[in-house]
């Protein structure tokens, strides 16, 4: 057997302590291996604490030294590594073993030692318990034959179903179904009207409950009731500079509306500019299709100034 020398070791004069960087100690020596330290004298193994820790004796006789050269001797040789090849043999298949030689019979493990105590199938499922009825669903060759042997049901009237496929009756609500075959007869049982299949959100047209869109002229959002509300954020410059009295305004453009009403609608508008200090005035009540004329009043003159007009407009797009 090789001697061991994998790594490098640290030792300190008068210590018996050994001291390892990259070595495994545990797998590859043994308590009376041989010793032999940097110093080049030889010492006994006596403890093997880790992969990284050793004990030897005499304590080291030699100087001090660190990530010093070492070799360790396996004194037992061959003998050594038989030992350990049978320690391994013990640890794994002890019990089994042992369990063997409480047999009169070596080539039938006893149910009791972990075995069948068979050596057929049919036998050893004997000698494990398995009824007759039990050793046949076994043997059965596929499901079709384990439903036959089971007794079990496959289609027809039953009351003890998991799981259901390929159906020709629908199940009744009263058994927790639908009661219907298709979609439509499906809702009919369950008592489901034709809101049951509308888009919440898509077009009227097609029956939807609510419609949103969007154009150069701004957003509407409308219901299935008739309810319609438009909304629109124009940016553009005004001034604001026709005196009436002690204020000043300046006339502000139509807007149309991105959808029409089939009745006037109510009107909020709002307006804001730099600096702030205006406010919005509706001249008319405007149409179907457009918010009306309004002017942006201001407390002084004003020449070209940016203005920001918002509105919401309320009302139906059917009656």
């Amino acid at each position: 057997m090789p001697w061991y020398k994998t790594g490098t070791v640290s030792v300190t004069q008068n210590s018996n302590a050994v001291i390892g960087t990259g070595t495994a100690f545990i797998a590859n020596s043994r308590v009376g291996d041989g010793f032999r330290g940097p110093d080049g004298r030889w010492y006994e193994v006596t403890n093997i604490a880790s992969n990284t820790a050793l004990s030897i004796s005499p304590n080291y006789e030699g100087p001090t030294a660190a990530g010093g050269f070492y070799s360790i001797m396996p004194v037992q040789g061959y003998q050594k590594d038989l030992s350990d090849k049978v320690r391994e043999i013990l640890n794994d298949y002890g019990e089994t073993l042992a369990a063997l030689g409480t047999t009169g019979n070596y080539d039938i493990l006893p149910v009791a030692k972990g075995g069948t105590g068979a050596v057929t199938a049919s036998d050893a499922l004997t000698e494990l318990g398995f009824s007759d009825f039990a050793k046949t669903l076994v043997d059965d060759a596929d499901a079709g034959t384990a439903r036959t042997t089971l007794l079990a049901a496959k289609s027809g009237a039953n009351d003890d179903i998991t799981s259901l496929t390929a159906l020709t009756t629908a199940i009744p609500i009263s058994m927790g179904g639908t009661g219907g075959k298709t979609q439509a007869t499906a809702r009919t049982g369950l008592g489901l009207g034709s809101a049951a299949i509308v888009d919440v959100v898509g077009l009227m047209s097609n029956n939807a409950i609510i419609e949103k869109g969007t154009s150069a002229a701004g957003d509407w959002v409308k219901w299935s009731d008739g309810t319609m509300i438009c909304t629109f954020r124009y940016t553009g410059s005004l001034g604001i500079n026709i005196a009436y009295g002690s204020v000043f305004y300046g006339d502000f453009p139509t807007l149309a509306f991105p959808q029409a009403f089939v009745s006037l609608p109510s009107i909020a508008m709002n307006v804001t500019l730099p600096g702030g200090g205006a406010w919005v005035g509706r001249q008319n009540n405007g149409s179907l299709t457009t918010t009306g004329s309004s002017i942006v009043v201001s407390p002084v003159t004003r020449g070209a100034t940016t203005v920001t007009m918002e509105y919401i407009a309320v009302g139906r797009w059917k009656l």
